[in-house]
C-alpha cells in the first residue's frame, strides 16, 4: 500500500527558521538530543529545500519523531544503528532512482527483501522489519514532514505494529530524494533487535 498525503500545511514565515545555517547533521549527533530537545533544534524548522537537503537531519527528524511514539506507549527507545540507517537509506535511493515502491527490490536479487539487504550489512539473527513510505514535501520543515510521515506510519496497523514492537530495540531511518519535478521523498526504517 502507497502512504501517500495530499495534505497541505502552515509553514513558519519567512525569515524565521528559513534563515537557519548549520552543519549538515552527521551520526555523531544523535548522542545530543532526545525526542523532546531534538525539537527545539533551530534546523529542523527550516522548509525543505531540494538543492540543500541535509539527508542526515531528515533521517534523525524521523528517528525522534518515531522515539516519540514509543514514550507515548511507555516502550523502550530505540537507540541508532549504523547498519540499520545504511541499510534503510540504500532501499530509499534504489527505490528514489529506480522508480519503484514495494519492500521487495525488483532489479537486484541479492536486494529483493529486507533480510537481504540487512544481512548484506552484517545483521544475521535476530527479529527484524521494515516500513517504507514515500510523499512529496509540499513545502515542508524537516519536523515537520517526519511528524507526518511517522502518523502515516501509526495510522496503518501493520507499520504501528512495527514501531511498537517491544523486542525491537535499534532503529535506522533513511530517506533519499527522487529526480522526478516534484520533490517526492522515499523514507524507509529499518528495525532489529540486535545489531553488529
Amino acid at each position: 500500500m502507497r502512504l501517500i498525503s495530499l495534505l497541505f500545511f502552515l509553514t513558519l514565515p519567512l525569515g524565521a527558521a528559513d534563515t537557519v545555517q548549520s552543519a549538515p547533521w552527521t551520526f555523531a549527533d544523535y548522542e545530543r538530543f532526545n525526542s523532546a530537545t531534538f525539537r527545539l533544534h533551530p534546523p529542523v524548522l527550516k522548509v525543505m529545500d531540494r538543492a540543500e537537503m541535509d539527508v542526515g537531519l531528515l533521517n534523525a527528524a524521523i528517528f525522534f519523531v518515531t522515539n516519540t511514539e514509543r514514550e507515548k506507549h511507555k516502550l523502550p527507545m530505540f537507540q541508532t544503528s549504523r547498519v540499520l540507517t545504511a541499510s534503510a537509506y540504500e532501499h530509499s535511493r534504489d527505490m528514489a532512482l529506480e522508480n519503484f515502491f514495494s519492500h521487495e527490490n525488483p532489479n537486484d536479487p541479492s536486494k529483493r527483501t529486507a533480510w537481504q539487504r540487512m544481512e548484506a550489512k552484517g545483521l544475521k539473527s535476530g527479529e527484524r522489519a521494515e516500513n517504507i513510505a514515500m510523499r512529496t514535501t509540499n513545502g515542508l520543515t524537516y519536523l515537520a514532514f517526519a511528524d507526518e510521515m511517522v502518523k502515516l506510519w501509526m495510522n496503518s496497523p501493520g507499520h504501528r505494529a512495527n514501531i511498537l514492537n517491544r523486542n525491537l530495540l535499534f532503529l535506522g531511518c533513511g530517506v533519499h530524494a527522487c529526480t522526478c519535478p516534484k520533490f517526492h521523498v522515499y523514507a524507509t526504517q529499518n528495525f532489529a533487535s540486535v545489531v553488529p
